[in-house]
């Protein structure tokens, strides 16, 4: 017989063979990071695309220029090298969840590994669904309001008048009687297949004036002149990923709840009453975790509490009825 610590009786396993146990798993798990690492830095390109896709639509909608700053020379190289780590770590997320329920299970009696084995898949799902609501749901909804919230800053009325025009000297006035020949300019959804020579033209769903020039074509972003703002939603390549990634993290784990609560009632470690009766108390954790798990600000942190609060109820009626089919007599 083998004596690897996963086949051994949890019984008898020693304070030493836990620990093997726990650097085995470490190991493993530490192994799965890598690998996805490197796979998303070999498609670190096509994850940027998916990432950028939500702020590109927001940025639409609100008559932007759909586009990203790299506000320092190696901005987008680090942001590259960032995508690549952290997008790793969500896709070896599931083994790394695999490996700890695992590590849990070497711990376990026979008749409780069962039950923790039929928790894994389920820990999976949970963490693939709470990733897709943060990027179809949650991120759209974040964005637009902050981007929304930066176009309440109107610019102000300038004048050069006071103190100003005496510091200030004024510019000189040129007159002219001549005035400019009008331009026709067409508005197109997209760029026209055959260019003539100084063709111009505006792509309304790039929202970009074009110029066909010495066989290229220069563009320039345009926006309404009424949704000009003295604060401009540019976002800097590197800040958004984190931002994005790290919310994706947060709400990957917390949608965990159901089956962490589930855990607990089923082990016997807390009770299902134990945990209905401190429900005042799980919600302030639940805020304060928000809170460390999301960025500053309270858009993002609500996003997160509320659907953790429902998952948290969630466990507590899966654990209710599995407890009450436990307690049915048998015939």
């Amino acid at each position: 017989m083998s004596n690897h610590p996963h086949q051994s009786d949890p019984a008898r396993m020693s304070f030493g063979e836990h620990l093997d146990e726990l650097r085995q798993t470490l190991i493993w798990a530490l192994a799965g990071v890598v690998v996805g690492t490197v796979i998303c830095l070999a498609i670190g390109r096509h994850i940027l695309a998916v990432l950028f896709q939500p702020l590109l639509i927001v940025q639409s909608y609100n008559g932007l220029p759909m586009e990203l700053q790299a506000l320092a020379p190696a901005a987008a190289f680090l942001a590259y090298l960032k995508i690549g780590f952290m997008s790793g770590l969500l896709l070896s997320m599931p083994w790394v969840l695999y490996q700890a329920w695992r590590f849990i299970a070497s711990g376990l009696y026979p008749q409780e590994r069962r039950f923790v084995r039929n928790l894994v898949p389920v820990s999976l799902l949970l963490f693939v669904l709470g990733v897709l609501f943060l990027y179809f749901i949650v991120l759209p909804i974040v964005l637009h309001f902050f981007i929304s919230f930066n176009k309440q800053f109107a610019p102000p009325e300038v004048k050069n008048d006071g103190f100003y025009s005496w510091l200030l000297p004024e510019k000189e006035e040129v007159e002219s009687d001549v005035l400019p020949t009008p331009l026709e300019i067409p508005i197109l959804e997209e760029d026209p297949k055959e260019l003539t020579v100084d063709a111009v033209w505006f792509n309304g769903q790039q929202r970009k004036l074009k110029v066909a020039a010495d066989g290229k074509v220069w563009s320039v972003a345009m926006r309404k002149d009424d949704q000009y703002s003295s604060v401009q939603s540019m976002f800097a390549i590197d800040f958004y990923i984190s931002f994005v990634l790290s919310l994706a993290l947060a709400f990957g784990i917390a949608f965990e709840l159901p089956v962490v609560v589930y855990f607990l009632a089923r082990s016997g470690i807390v009770p299902v009453s134990v945990m209905a009766r401190g429900r005042r108390y799980v919600l302030f954790g639940i805020v304060v975790i928000a809170a460390l798990m999301t960025p500053p600000d309270v858009i993002s942190q609500l996003l997160l509490a509320g659907p953790m609060y429902l998952l948290f109820e969630l466990g507590l009626f899966i654990g209710r009825g599995k407890k009450r089919k436990q307690q049915r007599p048998t015939a």
